[in-house]
């Protein structure tokens, strides 16, 4: 299991700074939130699984930057700031970092099909009429 501990509870931090569906999910969302990217992850090469946990710990150093403290013991205010510096990291490597982070966090949330109905989404069944 790669998110667990203190990289879940940082992961966690991330995801509901970037989705505030997730800040006001229930247990069992969040439940089914770390299963799902859990059961995700499991299948990624190592290299993968090490360079997501660096970038986590590279958004801690710059979270350092922003209050002297890491990123989940941030201010909402100051996290957000965290963010929007790395979506618009003059440096690519680290916005590429972001986007995957992001991508992962908008998984954990959208890809449970509890809430397809919720979101709006609805799902195409192959074959069917047009």
């Amino acid at each position: 299991m790669f998110l667990k501990g203190k990289r879940l509870v940082q992961f966690e931090a991330i995801q509901a700074i970037l989705l505030p569906r997730f800040a006001v999910m229930d247990s069992d969302g969040i439940n089914r939130s770390r299963n799902l990217l859990n059961n995700f992850l499991a299948s990624k090469a190592l290299s993968v699984l090490l360079k997501i946990a660096l970038f986590l710990h590279i958004i801690d150093g710059i979270s350092f930057f922003y209050g002297l403290h890491c990123f989940r013991h941030l201010p909402p205010h100051k996290q957000k700031a965290v963010m929007s510096f790395l979506f618009n990291s003059p440096i690519p490597l680290l916005r590429k970092g972001f986007w995957g982070i992001n991508t992962l966090a908008k998984m954990g949330v959208y890809g449970q099909t509890e809430l397809y109905a919720d979101i709006g989404y609805k799902v195409k069944i192959q074959g069917a009429a047009k």
